[in-house]
């Protein structure tokens, strides 16, 4: 697999090269992971978004900053629904949609922007912390508006806990990362015009169907085209859940696992409490995913 990351690409390229000289294009296309042209993603213009080191979540005309583990609002833009709602500098949130933030630890930008982001509804119903009491606030969609959270970069190993994402399946219904920590995840980042994801659909199925109820697989796909996404995931039979990043590259979930610098195919193991078991090959995994599975109570 070749890696962005590494000071060898350049040596990767060339000997590439030489191949080609020698065998088909295709021949070699199944050979090596797929990853981004460094030069095909032109610069992305500034959005005044914070630092990437800064907790931050701007939605709705809010400005929410992760403070020791609570949520708060550090901000209102004027005539924003927020403030049309009477949110107010200081307000902490407490239940977004009935889902309680309290409970979750740690709490991201990402999972706050996603419970906010992802309900499939038309008014988002937050339940603020102010002072000693509590208010209730209804806060209306606008399809058009950009909601921002930062990405930020972490190196991933063994041990730690996964990044936190929520996400649209197939169905259009909102999965989080935190709701499926009963069972071991593993987590696909694939792209339709990936050939070596097309060729690791027939062992991916065949360890879903292998481990069934006891192994979670949960596929993110890398395409900007939902067309293309949902064509590949039904006509190559994708098991498990299988999510939409929307960003190519960039899209937040791939971002947050840090995609580019790896290429796909790209899986990552997770035990049931969420923290990373392995970074490796799908056959690869095969082990550690045995290992797991055989470790939990009957």
């Amino acid at each position: 697999m070749i890696s962005l990351r590494s000071g060898k690409l350049l040596a990767a390229i060339a000997s590439v090269a030489a191949a080609a000289a020698l065998a088909p294009a295709a021949a070699l296309t199944l050979a090596f992971a797929c990853i981004p042209e460094a030069s095909a993603a032109p610069p992305v213009p500034s959005t005044g978004a914070p630092h990437p080191s800064a907790p931050i979540v701007r939605a709705a005309g809010m400005t929410l900053e992760i403070r020791r583990g609570r949520v708060v609002v550090t901000g209102i833009a004027k005539g924003s629904p927020a403030d049309r709602a009477g949110v107010l500098p200081l307000d902490v949130l407490l239940v977004v949609n009935g889902r309680s933030l309290v409970d979750l630890d740690p709490i991201s930008p990402q999972l706050v922007l996603g419970l906010l982001r992802y309900e499939q509804t038309l008014r988002t119903r937050i339940v603020l912390g102010r002072g000693p009491g509590t208010m209730s606030v209804d806060l209306p969609q606008d399809p058009g508006e950009t909601w921002t959270a930062p990405i930020v970069p972490v190196e991933l190993h063994p041990g730690m806990e996964a990044p936190l994402f929520t996400g649209l399946d197939l169905k259009g219904k909102a999965v989080a990362l935190l709701d499926l920590r009963r069972l071991p995840v593993l987590i696909d980042f694939w792209a339709s015009t990936c050939p070596p994801c097309l060729k690791n659909a027939i062992p991916l199925r065949r360890i879903a169907d292998q481990y069934a109820g006891v192994l979670t697989i949960v596929g993110v796909s890398l395409d900007e085209d939902r067309r293309a996404f949902e064509a590949f995931a039904y006509n190559q039979h994708l098991p498990g859940i299988q999510i939409f990043d929307g960003g190519g590259w960039r899209g937040p979930i791939a971002r947050l696992f840090g995609v580019a610098a790896n290429g796909i195919p790209h899986y990552v193991l997770l035990d049931a409490d969420g923290r990373i078991v392995a970074i490796d090959a799908l056959l690869d995994l095969e082990d550690d995913i045995a290992r797991l599975v055989s470790h939990r109570d009957p």
